[in-house]
């Protein structure tokens, strides 16, 4: 069979599959480089969802800590354990307290007032 006995129409479809074949294969490996960037952004997405997690629960911890250390701080400042403390059981009573008084117009004087009872 000679070339001139292949029908003219499967020789035009030859060479057109023989055109478009580096556009498809150059189409199939964009779409390759694609696919694996994709894959590489949702593992990173996912990786850093688990670091937040771990920092969400470390912010707890801390949170708690600063808690127990505040509680721990007030009890000895309380106003309870001042009145019990030796040094100021043994500290003279005062028969006068001098308060400074603030107005509703922003005029500061000192008031005195007369210790009874206590």
């Amino acid at each position: 069979m000679s070339r001139s006995n292949i029908p003219k129409r499967s020789v035009e479809a030859a060479s057109h599959n023989t055109a478009l074949r580096p556009i498809m294969v150059g189409g199939f490996a964009v779409n390759l480089v694609l696919g694996f960037v994709y894959l590489m952004m949702l593992n990173s997405l996912s990786t850093r969802g688990f670091d937040l997690e771990k920092l969400k629960n470390e912010k707890v911890i801390i949170q708690k800590e600063m808690e127990t250390i505040d509680i721990a701080i007030a009890i000895p400042t309380s106003i309870y354990a001042l009145e019990s403390d030796e040094r100021v059981q043994n500290m003279p009573k005062i028969g006068y307290r001098t308060f400074v008084e603030v107005s509703e117009d922003g005029a500061v004087s000192m008031l005195d007032q007369k210790v009874t009872g206590s």
